[in-house]
C-alpha cells in the first residue's frame, strides 16, 4: 500500500513538472513569435521641412497610413516634420546615404541634385489659367516619357523618384509689407527671401531684386525685424506660417508653380522586395492625390482667410512678369540639357 501511494505521489509530481515545462515552452514560443514579428517590422523614416498643419505633412501621414495598411503592419513609416532633421538640402543628402529613407523636397531644391527637375520650377512653365487647370496639366505631363527623364536622372545620384506621383503645392506669390507689387519694376531692389535654389533665385535676380536665400523656419522673424522686406511662397505656406502678421500685401504673381517630388534612398530601395516596392509606389501615388486635393482646396479657402486677416490681395500684370522672366530657362540649359525646356512645353500641347 505504501509503495502504491509513493508511486502515485511520484506520478503526480512528474505530471506537474511536465505541465509546467509545457507552459514555459508555450510562453517561450509565444515570446519568440512576438519577438520575431517585431524584428520583421520594417522601420522607415520620412523627413520633411513643413509644419504639421501643412498639406504636405498631412499627405506624408496619409502615406504612412497607406504603407502600414497595404503591408499589414509589416512596414511602418515615422514622419518627422518641421525640418527637425535639417533643411531640404540636408534631407536629400540624408536620403542619398540612407540615414533616412524618404524625403519630400520641392522640385527646386531637388534640382540641386537632379538638374532636370529645375525645368518644372521655371516661370510660367505649367500651362493653365488657374491652379486647377495647371494641376490637370501637370498630372498629364507626369505620364509622359519626357517627364520621366527626371526619374532616370535621379537614380544616378542614389535616389529613386516617383514621376507619376504628383504632390501639388501650387502657384507661388510675392508678399510685401510696405508696397504692393504690380509690375516687374516693383521688385527691383526689393529685399526678398527665396528658398536656397537657383530655380527660385534666378527669376528675381533677372528682375533686379536683392535676393536672400533662407530656410523657411527663419523667414517669419526676418520679416518681422526687417532683415528682409518680402518673400515668395504658396498661399498655404503664407497662411500656415502666419506671414499675414508681418506682411500686408499678397501679390498674385504666380511666377512659379511648385510641386514636391518625393524621393527615396536607392540603397534602401534595392533592399525591398517587388511586393514592397509596389506598396511604396501605390501609397506614394494615392497620398499624392490626397495631398494635392487638400492643397488645391486650402489655397482657395486660405486666400479668403488672408483677406480676413487684413492682407490686401493685389492683381498683377502677369503678362509683364512672363515677358520679364521669359529667358530664365537659358540660365539652366547647361545643366538641364539643351532643348529639354522646349520638350516639357511641347508635352503639354
Amino acid at each position: 500500500m505504501r509503495l502504491k501511494k509513493a508511486l502515485t505521489f511520484i506520478s503526480i509530481i512528474l505530471l506537474m513538472f511536465s505541465l509546467a515545462a509545457c507552459n514555459a515552452s508555450e510562453k517561450t514560443s509565444k515570446a519568440s513569435s512576438t519577438d520575431s514579428e517585431k524584428a520583421e517590422t520594417m522601420k522607415i523614416k520620412l523627413g520633411h521641412v513643413t509644419n504639421d498643419q501643412s498639406a504636405i505633412h498631412k499627405g506624408a501621414v496619409k502615406f504612412a497610413e497607406l504603407v502600414k495598411e497595404k503591408s499589414n503592419g509589416a512596414m511602418e513609416v515615422e514622419v518627422i516634420p518641421g525640418g527637425q532633421l535639417g533643411n531640404e538640402k540636408d534631407l536629400v543628402e540624408s536620403t542619398q546615404i540612407n540615414t533616412i529613407q524618404i524625403t519630400i523636397p520641392s522640385a527646386a531644391v531637388l534640382s540641386n541634385f537632379v538638374p532636370k527637375a529645375a525645368v518644372l520650377t521655371l516661370p510660367y512653365v505649367i500651362k493653365g489659367n488657374n491652379e486647377r487647370e495647371k494641376y490637370q496639366s501637370f498630372v498629364e505631363l507626369a505620364q509622359t516619357d519626357v517627364y520621366k527623364e527626371i526619374g532616370t536622372e535621379a537614380e544616378t545620384v542614389n535616389l529613386v523618384a516617383f514621376p507619376e506621383s504628383v504632390w501639388w503645392v501650387g502657384d507661388r506669390h510675392v508678399t510685401t509689407k510696405e508696397k504692393p507689387v504690380k509690375t516687374p519694376d516693383d521688385v527691383k531692389g526689393l529685399k526678398i527671401r527665396t528658398p536656397d535654389a537657383a530655380a527660385h533665385t534666378m527669376p528675381f535676380k533677372i528682375m533686379g531684386s536683392n535676393v536672400t536665400p533662407m530656410n523657411i523656419a527663419e523667414v517669419y522673424m526676418s520679416l518681422k525685424t526687417g532683415t528682409i522686406e518680402a518673400q515668395e511662397n504658396s498661399i498655404n505656406q503664407i497662411y500656415t506660417n502666419k506671414f499675414y502678421e508681418v506682411q500686408k500685401y499678397v501679390n498674385l504673381t504666380g511666377h512659379m508653380t511648385q510641386n514636391e517630388l518625393p524621393v527615396v534612398s536607392l540603397q534602401w530601395w534595392n533592399t525591398l522586395t517587388d511586393e514592397q516596392k509596389t506598396i511604396v509606389n501605390e501609397a506614394m501615388f494615392e497620398s499624392g492625390e490626397y495631398m494635392s486635393e487638400l492643397q488645391l482646396t486650402a489655397n482657395e479657402e486660405e486666400l479668403e482667410i488672408l483677406k480676413n486677416e487684413g492682407m490686401e490681395v493685389v492683381e498683377v500684370d502677369v503678362e509683364a512678369f512672363k515677358k520679364a522672366t521669359a529667358d530664365t530657362y537659358k540660365s539652366f540649359e547647361d545643366n538641364v540639357g539643351k532643348g529639354y525646356y522646349e520638350k516639357i512645353i511641347s508635352a503639354q500641347e
